[in-house]
């Protein structure tokens, strides 16, 4: 994972001195955990809980925007009976009897968060980066003492977010073969696959920007089919997507009928489809901010041809007629053999022809005609045009043509 933008100054400060005033930026407590086990949980009336924490296995102190992480909370308490320092921690949600014995039960806390909702110790954040540029917070209050409580804070990253643009449909999958009749037919073939659309012509536009928590993040703006605006990770980088889409595979053989009475075998696999050719990359145009060069290496372009669709299997043999007796006391007539499988199609080994693009630099101003609130344009400056080169004096260099004096 690459390392998160450098933070501004003091913003964090700001940030905590907002969570200290006792702003109501919590919302929506819920309650978490389950009646099933918590018989099994340690009766906190038995214990004092000095202090909690909210601890978050997997994450560390950022997140990227639309992230799901599991919440557990620890409590150091103490014993009342044995005056025991302990540390507590919360049992899983739908925990078993025996994952749960000796753990707080979940109910024990209200959770609320900021940036995002908790359900069932899973704090899932809010996916638009631009209505998280602070961060965000979970919180954490001891039910039995609502003075005990923590606040968890995690700074957006936006590593997550390395492919803009979309490719091309992917084609249909094959319709499946019919299945043979009775007495042993055979089954029916797969249809082919339909071809992957061809990639999408867009436009995009790069720069780099300042939020109220980093000085320098990446900012692209697409447009064409889709249209879509994110923030990026400079370390990471970005890549602005018109693939062709993916031939569609075979569909598969139908089964091979039964085997008819007496001791039939069963009906062939009707063989499978074949695979469908991909889809041609489309046209990218990229125009990079001229001030900052260092974007040709951090802003990455996919026009690459689809992938040629798979081959379908081949269905399955028909079984074979059941053993059966005829009449009373007739014997008993053996079952037929089961029919053989069909054969597979064909894979398609026509991968759609890469697409094509063009980058420029340049002022990128007008094509960022409004920004979200919070983010803002940095004021670097242009760069000075290269000036041009002076024409050189007639006559210099030259050497005495022919017939010239001496």
């Amino acid at each position: 994972m690459s390392r998160a933008p450098r933070l501004a100054t003091g913003t964090l400060l700001l940030a905590a001195l907002a969570l200290a005033s006792g702003c109501a930026f919590i919302t929506k407590l819920t309650s978490v955990g389950g009646a099933d086990a918590a018989a099994f949980t340690v009766d906190m009336e038995k214990y004092d809980v000095k202090s909690i924490h909210i601890s978050t296995p997997k994450a560390g102190e950022t997140l990227c925007p639309g992230d799901k992480i599991p919440l557990h909370v620890v409590a150091k308490a103490v014993e009342r009976r044995k005056s025991a320092a302990v540390d507590l921690e919360t049992a899983p949600v739908n925990a078993t009897a025996n994952d749960a014995r000796g753990k707080m039960d979940p109910t024990e806390f209200a959770l609320a968060a900021r940036g995002g909702n908790v359900e069932d110790m899973v704090f899932a954040s809010n996916g638009n980066p631009f209505a998280v540029l602070l961060g965000f917070d979970v919180k954490a209050t001891y039910r039995l003492d609502s003075r005990i409580e923590e606040v968890r804070h995690f700074a957006p990253s936006y590593s997550c977010f390395s492919g803009v643009g979309l490719s091309g449909p992917s084609g249909s999958r094959g319709a499946p073969g019919g299945m043979g009749h009775a007495n042993g037919g055979a089954g029916g073939r797969g249809g082919p696959g339909e071809p992957g659309g061809d990639g999408p012509q867009v436009v995009a536009a790069a720069t780099i920007v300042q939020t109220p928590l980093y000085d320098r993040v990446g900012l692209i703006r697409v447009t064409g089919p889709t249209e879509q605006l994110t923030l990026f990770d400079l370390e990471s980088g970005v890549t602005v997507v018109a693939r062709g889409g993916s031939g569609g595979s075979g569909g598969s053989g139908g089964r091979g009928g039964e085997g008819s009475k007496p001791g039939g075998t069963g009906g062939p696999g009707g063989p499978g489809g074949d695979g469908a050719p991909g889809g041609d990359g489309g046209h990218v145009v990229l125009v990079l901010d001229d001030r900052y060069p260092e974007l040709a290496k951090i802003v990455g372009i996919d026009v690459s041809g689809g992938m040629g669709g798979g081959a379908g299997m081949g269905g399955s043999g028909g079984r074979g007629a059941p053993a059966y007796t005829p009449c009373s006391g007739c014997k008993m007539i053996a079952a037929g053999n089961n029919g053989p499988g069909g054969p597979s199609g064909r894979s398609s080994s026509a991968d759609g022809r890469a697409g094509t693009a063009e980058v420029r630099r340049g002022d990128i101003s007008e094509l960022f005609p409004g920004l979200p609130p919070g983010v803002r344009m940095r004021d670097d400056p242009r760069p000075e045009p290269e000036p041009e080169p002076e024409p050189e004096p007639k006559g210099k260099g030259k050497g005495r043509g022919k017939g010239s004096k001496k």
